[in-house]
C-alpha cells in the first residue's frame, strides 16, 4: 500500500462474474486510486447473504471469480489490500455494537432499502433483519479501518451519509473514537443493462467482462436501442428523453468504448436518420472485442496459477485484521467493554 497516504476503503458482493456496470462504475476507478491512497478492497461475501441468504451453494466459487476479475482488471497486491470480509470477525462485532445506537428509522428511510425492496421484492423475501440493517455493516467496514475516503457516485451518497450520521452518534455517546468518513466523488457513468434497465446480475440484463466472443456478440446485438426508430433512416434518440426514457443502450456503450469524437459523431448520425440500429450495433462490437478479449487473456493466464487467489485473500485478511483489531481495542475501551 501507498504509506502514509490517506485511508479508503470499498468493496463488493460476490454474486458472480463482474459486468461491465461493475468495471466501469467502480473496478478501474480502483485500480488509479490504488497509485495514491492507502486502500482496502473487501470481498463482502457477508453482504451478499442481505439478498441471497437463500442461495450460497456458488458462494466460494464466485468469491474466486470476482478476484481474479480484480487482478485482471490491474488491481495489485502490492499496492492495496484485497481481503475476504468474513475472514476479519471484527466486522460483525462492530457492526452488533453500532446496531445498539442506530435509530430504526434511519434504517427505514434509507432510499436504497425502499428501492431494492420494490425492484426484487417479488423474487425474494426481503423484510429480514440483515437486509434492514446492512446499512449499520457497511457502516462498519468503513469505520473499523478508520477510512477517511469511500468512492462513490452520486446516487451513492445517502451510503457514505448515513455511516457518517453512525460514526457522529457513537462518537457523541463514547468520546472521539471513529472518524468521520468523506465522500470520495467520482464521475461514474450510469451503465444500461442489454434492456435498457440499470445493468444488474438481479434483472438478468448484465453483460459481463469475461464474455466470449461469441456470447458478447449476442448480447451486443440484441441491446435495446429505440423503439421508434424502425427503419435505418429513421431519426434516432440515443440519449434519455420523453420520446425514449431509458435511451440507447448501444450509443451509452459507444460512450465509453470509443473516442468522444466517434461517439459525438455517432450520435448526430443517429439524430438524423443516416445510420440503422443493426450497423451501429456491428461497430459496438468492433469497439469491445479487443477490450474484452485482453482481459480474457490476462484472467486466463492468472487462473492458471495455483493457489494465487487463495494466498492473495489470505495474506490481505491478515493485513485487514490486525488494521480491525486496533480499532476494535478503542472501541471497547471507548464503550467500558474492555
Amino acid at each position: 500500500m501507498v504509506k502514509g497516504a490517506s485511508v479508503l476503503m470499498s468493496g463488493m458482493r460476490p454474486t458472480g462474474r463482474l459486468h461491465v456496470g461493475n468495471y466501469w462504475g467502480a473496478l478501474s476507478n480502483w485500480v488509479g486510486l490504488q497509485e495514491k491512497h492507502a486502500c482496502y478492497f473487501a470481498v463482502a461475501d457477508w453482504h451478499m447473504l442481505t439478498t441471497g441468504y437463500a442461495d450460497t451453494g456458488r458462494l466460494q466459487e464466485n468469491i474466486r471469480e470476482m478476484a481474479l476479475d480484480w487482478l485482471a482488471a490491474g488491481l495489485d497486491p502490492e499496492k492495496c489490500v484485497m481481503f475476504k470480509q468474513s475472514a476479519v470477525p471484527e466486522h460483525a462485532e462492530l457492526a452488533l455494537l453500532l446496531s445498539m445506537i442506530t435509530p430504526l428509522s434511519w434504517l427505514e428511510n434509507n432510499p436504497t432499502f425502499k428501492e431494492q425492496l420494490q425492484e426484487l421484492s417479488n423474487a425474494k423475501d426481503l423484510h429480514t433483519h440483515g437486509f434492514l440493517g446492512y446499512p449499520v455493516l457497511q457502516a462498519a467496514d468503513i469505520l473499523l479501518y478508520r477510512a477517511g475516503l469511500v468512492p462513490i457516485g452520486h446516487d451513492q451518497l445517502p451510503h457514505v451519509e448515513l455511516a457518517r450520521e453512525i460514526a457522529r452518534r457513537f462518537n457523541s455517546i463514547y468520546g472521539d473514537v471513529l472518524p468521520e468518513p468523506q465522500p470520495l466523488l467520482t464521475e461514474t457513468p450510469k451503465i444500461p443493462g442489454t434492456d435498457g434497465r440499470k445493468m444488474s446480475k438481479s434483472y438478468g440484463n448484465a453483460i459481463d467482462i469475461y464474455e466470449t466472443a461469441d456470447s458478447l456478440k449476442r448480447k451486443v446485438m440484441r441491446l435495446y436501442t429505440d423503439p421508434l426508430k424502425a427503419r435505418a433512416d429513421d431519426p434516432g434518440h440515443p440519449e434519455p428523453c420523453a420520446e425514449n426514457p431509458p435511451g440507447c443502450v448501444a450509443y451509452a456503450l459507444h460512450k465509453l468504448y470509443a473516442s468522444a469524437d466517434f461517439s459525438a459523431r455517432r450520435g448526430e448520425e443517429c439524430r438524423a436518420g443516416e445510420i440503422g440500429c443493426v450497423a451501429c450495433k456491428k461497430d459496438l462490437l468492433l469497439e469491445m472485442e479487443g477490450p474484452f478479449a485482453e482481459f480474457a487473456r490476462r484472467r486466463e493466464e492468472l487462473a492458471g496459477a495455483s493457489g494465487l487467489v487463495e494466498k492473495i485473500l489470505e495474506t490481505g485478511s491478515a493485513h485487514a485484521r490486525e488494521a480491525a483489531q486496533n480499532t476494535m481495542r478503542e472501541v471497547r475501551r471507548a464503550m467500558k467493554l474492555a
